[in-house]
């Protein structure tokens, strides 16, 4: 199997879906990236595309594990080329249950890759699928993570092992496994043969005292077949008697059945002609009838013609009626339109008069408007007026506060200049006569001392008498102030009214407007009430309609319609037309009567055949009475009796012969038993034969059996390979050998598993080895097992994948593990390496780059 082509939807670290990624062109390439960026994931979607498995998988319960986190479903889409050189796609994706405890989906499609596209190879289910990529590749997941895959942390796994389980690991490497499974199935087998030979032992015992039996039981049978034949012959003699009397019995029956049939056709043929004689009266009274009617032939058709020209002169009267009244209906719906004009002029008219009336009503308010909207005019005048005087009120409100403003400074300058005094009077107090002046801080004697003292007081006298006085001047402006802001609260007032009394003016004056109109409006409302009472009065309107009703009436005229003429001829019609029911009886009459006299003929002609059957019935039924009176008597009560005796005799006969049957039976049974004792002890020894050679296979599929040959013939193949393998990665230096057995203190040989390594400084255990020598010898020895595990497989090993640490190794160890992964790339078409050492990435000629982000990883190549 070599990878061509891999893409990732939600895969592990791998959000989203990725762009495919190819591995065309790639050889030899490393596969690098920091810890946790999804180096490994993208071998597990290899795996898991192919087989459904993964590192990941094999330790989780679902496959929802390698779904992204947050995400809710999973694909890959994975190419690959298979030993013959097709290419295959594999597409499996899984999505996850949509609510707790539910369950997901999973889906697994498989193609052939061509020019022509893809077409469809996959099975009926999952598994189908899964079964056709193992036998496309030659490898299931085990085999191929045991070959193709060096997982990481397993390069030492095998040499660290005891002696026996390198032994056990090599057992299951090499798929020997299945040779255990053999065994134990061998063994069961053994014993199930065992058992089952036991078993039949027992059976047959048991079942050969059964056959002692069989002596008595066929001399039983021999006397029960003597009694059957005399049952058998007696009965044969009954039956025949039987047979004679039913045949006897059944003639009687016969003659009675004739009997029976033939006075039943006899009655059958009376009432036949008991109904035909009643028919030939009634059809000479109907004759009759019609006779009598076409003796009136004269008088019906004189009154019938009557009736025929009463009728057409009515029918001309009925139509001259229907044309009266559509012309009268019509001429309703003519006289209709003209009353509706009518109505419609004096429609007109209300409505212009109510028009009038409403601008009358209007132009007679028009002088009381004016007087209103005079007395209006007077109230705004005055309401100006009053919002002249607060305008002024507004002025002085304001220079009185602009003086109090000012009073209120002066006041406080001067509390700040009393302030001032009363602390330069503290303090020239406070000294006595040794003070200082508080300004100069010149000393000051016992005159000057008071001079200064009495100034200073005279100071605080007049300001103490000016604050007074601009206390008293802000009141007097405080209470001028309230009195102004009391007249101005009345000016949201005011102007309420005047918006109020504006309204009110632009209403009359809209009135007055709509009176003046109403009134230059009353000459036309006058000329349009007169103008419509003048074409009432001489009816101008309608004039087409009007013309209508006249030509209308003049054609009714013209068609002179009599309506008592009409009712005349009517009762005419009524009390002539008995005479048309009259002329059908007539016409009815003449076709009935030559078909009844037919009718008749017929009839007498039947009733004469019907007497001649009836008198040859009657007859037949006396000599049918006349034979039954010769036959001898025999009553049923006798038959019945004789069938008893016949049913005793059978069923007695039937008893020897269930007798002799369930005889037979036991006898046949025992004969079976024979048979099945003879199959039973063939089949014995046949589980015996079984048991010995299971046995033997169970030794054979054992430890020391085949296994063990299979581990001789395999332990050289690794031994070379891996020889061949750590002489290019130590120059020859070193070789290895694997021993299965050793000579113990007794000498004797032991089964075990050694490594013993060969340098320069002799053949030593591999535990003496250093880390890096240790690395190389594990290396070498696990591509070794892989190869030959491939091969033996049989699927050649084209790709090789590592996903190995190599931090062990120094610098001449990862030159030589460079030359070794060189030395062996000509056998593969496709080798994968998974480091982080930067020494080692350069060593590759491609470089696969896997870069984690907060939106997920993703994949790059670079060449070197």
């Amino acid at each position: 199997m070599i990878p061509v082509r891999l893409q990732m939807k939600n895969f592990l670290p791998y959000r989203g879906s990725l762009p495919p990624f190819s591995f065309e062109g790639i050889h030899l390439a490393c596969i690098t990236g920091d810890n946790g960026a999804g180096k490994t994931s993208i071998i597990d979607a290899m795996t898991w595309a192919l087989w459904g498995k993964s590192r990941l998988r094999s330790r989780s319960t679902t496959d929802d594990d390698l779904i992204t986190q947050g995400e809710s479903e999973t694909e890959i889409i994975f190419d690959f080329r298979a030993g013959d050189g097709q290419v295959h796609r594999v597409i499996r994706r899984r999505v996850k249950p949509r609510k707790t405890g539910g369950v997901g989906q999973s889906s697994l499609a498989l193609y052939l890759v061509s020019q022509e596209g893809l077409k469809s190879i996959s099975g009926n289910t999952i598994g189908e699928t899964e079964d056709k990529i193992k036998k496309i590749i030659h490898l299931d997941y085990d085999t191929f993570v045991s070959s193709a895959y060096l997982k990481q942390g397993e390069a030492d796994h095998f040499t660290g092992l005891t002696a026996s389980q390198r032994k056990e690991v090599l057992v299951s490497i090499l798929g020997l496994d299945a040779y255990d499974e053999l065994a134990d199935k061998a063994k069961d087998k053994a014993n199930q043969a065992a058992s089952a030979k036991n078993l039949l032992a027992q059976s047959i015992e048991l079942e050969q005292c059964q056959l002692e039996r069989r002596p008595a039981l066929e001399s039983s049978l021999a006397a029960a077949r003597r009694e059957l034949t005399d049952t058998e012959a007696a009965l044969i003699e009954k039956r025949a008697a039987m047979e004679t009397m039913r045949q006897a019995r059944q003639l009687i029956e016969s003659y009675e059945q004739s009997l029976t049939r033939a006075e039943a056709a006899a009655k059958e043929i009376f009432d036949d002609l008991s109904l035909r004689k009643t028919d030939g009266a009634e059809t000479e009274k109907r004759i009759a009838i019609h006779r009598a009617v076409l003796a009136d032939r004269a008088e019906v058709e004189s009154n019938y013609s009557r009736y025929i020209a009463a009728r057409q002169a009515n029918d001309e009267y009925g139509i001259k009626l229907a044309e009266v009244r559509r012309l009268e209906s019509e001429r309703q719906i003519v006289e209709k339109k003209v009353i509706e004009a009518r109505h419609l002029l004096e429609n007109k008219r209300a409505s212009w008069q109510a028009k009038y009336e409403e601008l009358l009503e209007k132009s007679r308010k028009l002088s009381e408007l004016r007087l209103n909207a005079d007395s209006l005019k007077l109230e705004l005048e005055k309401l100006a007026d009053r919002e002249r005087l607060l305008e002024g009120d507004k002025l002085r409100l304001q220079a009185f506060k602009v003086e109090l403003s000012a009073i209120g400074a002066a006041e406080q300058g001067q509390v700040q200049r009393l302030a001032e005094i009363t602390e330069k009077l503290k303090l020239l107090t406070s000294t006595g006569e040794a003070a200082v002046c508080p300004v100069c801080d010149a000393e000051l004697g016992g005159d000057r001392f008071k001079m200064v003292q009495s100034k200073y007081n005279a100071e605080r006298a007049a300001a103490d008498r000016r604050l007074a006085e601009l206390t008293a001047e802000m009141a007097d402006k405080a209470c001028e102030i309230s009195s102004l802001e009391r007249r101005l609260a009345f000016e949201n007032t005011i102007k309420a009214e005047r918006a109020h009394l504006n309204t009110l003016e632009a209403r009359l004056l809209n009135e007055i407007a709509e009176a003046e109109a109403a009134a230059g409006r009353l000459p036309e409302g006058e000329r349009k009430i007169a103008e419509i009472t003048r074409l009432i009065a001489q009816h101008e309107y309608a004039h087409e309609e009007r013309q209508a009703l006249n030509s209308l009436d003049e054609i009714i005229s013209r068609l002179d319609y009599d309506s008592a003429k009409h009712k005349t001829l009517i009762a005419q019609v009524k009390s002539l037309e008995c005479w048309e029911t009259r002329r059908q009886e007539l016409a009815q009459a003449e076709k009935l009567l030559a078909r009844e006299e037919s009718n008749f003929k017929n009839n007498q002609a039947a009733v004469q055949e019907l007497e001649e059957r009836l008198r040859k019935r009657l007859t037949e039924v006396e000599e049918l009475r006349q034979a039954l009176a010769e036959l001898p008597g025999l009553e049923a009560q006798d038959l019945a009796a004789a069938e008893t005796e016949l049913k005793v005799l059978a069923a007695t006969t039937s008893q020897a012969a269930e007798h002799v049957g369930s005889l037979k039976q036991g006898l046949s049974q025992l004969y079976d038993l024979e048979q099945k004792l003879a199959e039973q002890t063939v089949k014995m020894k046949k589980h015996a034969a079984d048991e010995g050679i299971y046995k033997e296979l169970h030794l054979a599929f054992g430890k020391n059996g085949i296994q063990a040959v299979l581990i001789e013939n395999a332990v050289p193949e690794v031994e070379a390979e891996a020889n061949r393998l750590l002489a290019r990665m130590t120059d020859n230096r070193m070789s290895l050998k694997l021993e299965l057995q050793r000579a113990t203190r007794k000498g004797e040989l032991a089964e075990t598993f050694d490594i013993k390594i060969g340098d320069e400084l002799g053949t030593r255990d591999y535990d003496l080895f250093s880390g890096g020598e240790a690395f190389r010898i594990n290396f070498a020895l696990r591509l070794a097992l892989s190869r030959v595990l491939a091969h033996r497989a049989g699927a050649p090993l084209r790709t090789l994948i590592i996903d190995e640490g190599f931090g062990t190794q120094d610098t001449t160890g990862i030159e030589k593990l460079k030359e070794a992964i060189a030395s062996i790339q000509d056998q593969f078409d496709c080798i994968l390496v998974i480091t982080h050492i930067e020494e080692f990435k350069d060593a590759f000629p491609a470089r696969i780059e896997v870069v984690k982000t907060s939106d997920g990883s993703s994949i790059r190549v670079s060449y070197n």
